[in-house]
């Protein structure tokens, strides 16, 4: 079954957020292949790793940050500053700590009309079941919200 398959959507106006939850295989196998060790990634592929497609099919440009978004319970993102930082401490080579920046859901962006990315992002600590996350952004008419609910970390 593919990812997209497994994927909570949820929208407001022109924006979408497609969510699926990663289990700790996909994550070993994602970064081992991008010079990870299992050690290494351990860490992350046992937090709460979530990928996300997020897509502006408006005609406005639109801008959010990631350090904005949480869950119902006020979880938030583990910033990927932390990440890299612990990485390069246990002397994880730079090619692979480059693989990781680019495969993770950028800590802001500002969209044109038509723009869509894709990325992971690991939260801060893992929700006790169920959670709903609150992913804000801004347009030229003010703040906003798209709530996408009955999520919840992969179980291996």
């Amino acid at each position: 079954m593919s990812l997209l398959a497994l994927a909570t959507a949820a929208a407001q106006a022109q924006v979408t957020l497609s969510v699926a939850s990663l289990t700790q295989e996909q994550v070993h196998a994602f970064y081992i292949a991008r010079g990870f060790s299992t050690t290494a990634i351990a860490p992350y592929a046992q937090a709460c790793v979530l990928s996300f497609e997020f897509r502006n099919a408006g005609r406005s440009s639109l801008r959010f940050r990631l350090a904005d978004w949480q869950t119902g319970e006020g979880i938030g993102f583990q910033p990927l500053a932390d990440w890299d930082a612990a990485w390069e401490a246990h002397g994880i080579s730079a090619a692979a700590r480059t693989a990781f920046r680019w495969s993770q859901f950028p800590p802001e962006q500002e969209f044109e009309a038509g723009d869509w990315i894709m990325g992971m992002a690991a939260l801060a600590r893992r929700p006790p079941g169920q959670f709903s996350l609150i992913a804000r952004y801004h347009d030229h008419t003010g703040d906003h919200e798209i709530l996408v609910d009955k999520l919840s970390c992969a179980r291996d």
